[in-house]
């Protein structure tokens, strides 16, 4: 059993988790904590690293006052990584082995340097994605056990900019006053990994995560993920609006957007059931319809048509909760479109817990348990219950009995103790009652025998003639 700590640091939410790994991969939910991050994230970008600490750290801390998490303390996390800035760029890089040899992991990590030297960006580079490989001119699928001269690789690289990673090694994560490791994990690998299906892959599909400042798009076909890319825009700018144009706060205008607010592909005859709700439509379905055609402009510049992506859109993030966001999505860009779900095997240790509002945060969890050994959870140890021998049992029910017969005694009793007769030191033994009516002095006790056997024969005897009957020598006449 391993656990898996996770923390989603997002433009709008914060959000932590722990769950529990068995020996069969099956995950298990054991807490979630969420805040709301403020003004301290813009774009997925940490703002203000102080108050982002404070509040990772106090979800930390109620994270491992949880009663399915307690007593055991967060020794590692691991951290989503993406923002405004990630784009994908295309790489390729050639090998030459030097006559015919096997292809092992040091070549695969000769290629993925090869390919990095080759891009010659000054981003930080996030993960490196395979498109295709060939050997000796041949398209191979799987390139590791298979032999040739010259491997070529195709890559697709996900980069950021590196202020991106800088202001997240600003924040402190701790727990009880000490500094926790942590481990970065690119956020749309993890999310795909978990949404998109091997078919989707096949076949061609986009993932979307509808954000609240953020909205990322990835393009999946033959196996593949081709090309992904991130707008400045998310739910949080219809928000904006409502708060610009009806002269409320961001509070009310998201209650609103959630209640009322609806995206409508025409809005030529809107049905509502009063003005100030038909205002609030259009507010909203004009701002979404400005996100949405930058969704399929970004996918059509990419060189993509409806035809090429088979399976459609896999739709994720908070803003795609928006009512009539999907029925848009699908107008304009002509594809099926879908949410994405929490796999059916994750379960909750807790009924409160729905795993189906925490897909992005579970997603993370999925990732690092399948790609990473780390165990996030240090439990205490439990103290080791000692092996008896086989005279133990025999020894302490003696020493029950001997408690219970002479409570006077200090000692247990030992069966092959020679002094096993002799009394304590400062204690004498009562004695029964009838034992002296013959008038002999109680302490006038038999001496020691040269040992323990003689000393108890020569008791034994004497306790016989203690209870023996008594004869009246006139009854003998």
């Amino acid at each position: 059993m391993k656990y898996i700590a996770a923390i989603e640091i997002g433009s709008s939410r914060i959000k932590g988790i722990v769950a529990s790994v068995d020996d069969t991969a099956a995950i298990t939910v054991l807490a979630v904590e969420e805040l709301d991050s403020g003004e301290t994230v813009r774009y997925g970008r940490v703002q203000n690293a102080r108050e982002v600490s404070l509040r990772v750290n106090e979800i930390i801390q109620r994270l491992e006052n949880s009663p399915k998490v307690a007593p055991g303390r967060i020794s590692a996390v691991f951290v989503a990584n993406g923002g405004r800035s990630l784009a994908s760029a295309f790489a390729e890089a050639t090998v030459k082995l030097g006559g015919e040899a096997e292809i092992t992991d040091q070549t695969l990590q000769r290629l993925h340097k090869e390919a990095r030297y080759n891009l010659a960006t000054d981003r930080e580079v996030l993960a490196i994605a395979p498109r295709r490989f060939s050997v000796d001119g041949a398209e191979v699928k799987k390139i590791i056990g298979a032999f040739g001269n010259v491997v070529r690789g195709e890559f697709t690289i996900l980069t950021a900019s590196p202020e991106n990673r800088r202001a997240l090694d600003r924040v402190k994560i701790e727990s009880q006053g000490n500094d926790i490791p942590r481990d970065y994990v690119t956020r749309l690998l993890a999310q795909t990994e978990m949404a998109l299906s091997d078919s989707d892959r096949q076949v061609g599909c986009v993932y979307i995560d509808f954000g609240a400042e953020t909205t990322t798009i990835a393009v999946f076909r033959e196996g593949a993920l081709l090309m992904a890319a991130t707008l400045p825009m998310g739910s949080a700018n219809i928000t904006r609006d409502l708060c610009a144009g009806l002269s409320i706060t961001a509070e009310t205008a998201e209650n609103i957007k959630i209640s009322k607010g609806k995206a409508v592909v025409e809005r030529v005859n809107i049905q509502a059931p009063d003005d100030e709700t038909r205002e609030i439509i259009n507010y909203v379905s004009a701002r979404t319809g400005e996100i949405v055609a930058n969704i399929n402009n970004c996918i059509t510049q990419a060189g993509f048509k409806a035809a090429d992506l088979a399976a459609g859109v896999v739709l994720s993030g908070g803003g795609a909760r928006l009512n009539g966001f999907a029925e848009m999505l699908e107008a304009q860009t002509r594809m099926k479109v879908r949410r994405a779900a929490v796999d059916a095997s994750i379960l909750a240790a807790d009924n409160r817990i729905k795993p189906a509002d925490h897909f992005d945060i579970i997603a993370l969890v999925k990732y690092a348990a399948a790609h990473s050994a780390i165990n996030c959870l240090d439990l205490p140890a439990q103290p080791e219950k000692a092996e008896e021998t086989p005279e133990e049992p025999r020894q302490r029910v003696v020493a029950a009995a001997a408690r219970t017969a002479a409570p006077g005694r200090r000692r247990d009793i030992d069966l092959d103790d020679p002094d096993l007769l002799r009394d304590d030191e400062d204690e004498v033994l009562e004695q029964p009652d009838n034992v002296n009516e013959d008038g002999e002095d109680p302490d006038d006790l038999p001496e020691q025998g040269p040992d323990a056997e003689t000393t108890r024969a020569t008791l034994l005897e004497r306790l016989k003639n203690w209870f023996a009957p008594k004869v009246d020598d006139n009854d003998m006449d």
